[in-house]
């Protein structure tokens, strides 16, 4: 995960550290996804934001395909935190605040351990700064990210119980059984499953 910015051969008086995050392995190589960016396509807007700030970037944490639900199980973001301690570094580049936290206590938590290594949080496409309003919109936009994780949450169970109750199943088949789409009497299509004829006399064999 570690790469060095091509603003390396010039010369800055600042340097920055960016973080990048998608929630699937999918979306780590792939663009214009549901979570906002790929990872290349966010890479490309903190490159530009560095560029901005006349800053080096000095490195790159990655987590391809990590949650952004719980800061403690995302291995760069922890290593990020750590470099932070060790080295200095003026800015922290991310390209939305929900890459780097989906839940106000972490942002908080994550928010403070950088100001307390003197690293400026500074996000592409949010306007937040150090100024009262600027911190007004970060906690603002931190919520907004906490309401919408635990609103997603609410909104899949919510399909997977509408979808048992309808007979349908929400899980891959097991060995034994296939999947199938079954349409109802009103048209409906509904995802099921039923027994393989050709491999379950196998798994009662087994």
């Amino acid at each position: 995960s570690k790469r060095k910015s091509r603003l390396g051969t010039k010369s800055a008086s600042k340097t920055a550290i960016t973080y990048l995050r998608v929630s699937t392995a999918d979306q780590a190589t792939r663009g214009g996804r549901d979570e906002g960016f790929s990872i290349p396509a966010q890479r490309e807007a903190n490159t530009r934001k560095a560029e901005s700030l006349d800053a080096v970037i000095v490195e790159e944490f990655v987590d391809a395909g990590e949650s952004g639900t719980s800061a403690a199980k995302r291995p760069e973001l922890q290593r990020m935190l750590a470099y932070v301690r060790e080295h200095r570094v003026d800015y922290c580049i991310v390209h939305k605040l929900d890459r780097l936290a989906r839940s106000r206590a972490d942002d908080v938590a994550i928010h403070f351990a950088l100001q307390q290594s003197g690293v400026t949080l500074v996000s592409t496409s949010e306007n937040i700064d150090e100024t009262p309003s600027g911190m007004l919109m970060h906690g603002i936009m931190s919520s907004i990210a906490e309401f919408y994780s635990r609103n997603l949450a609410n909104e899949v169970t919510k399909g997977l119980v509408q979808k048992a109750s309808l007979g349908g199943t929400v899980t891959r088949a097991p060995i034994g059984y296939k999947n199938i789409h079954v349409t109802d009497e009103i048209g409906r299509i509904n995802r099921t499953v039923e027994i393989d004829a050709e491999r379950a006399h196998l798994v009662t064999w087994a």
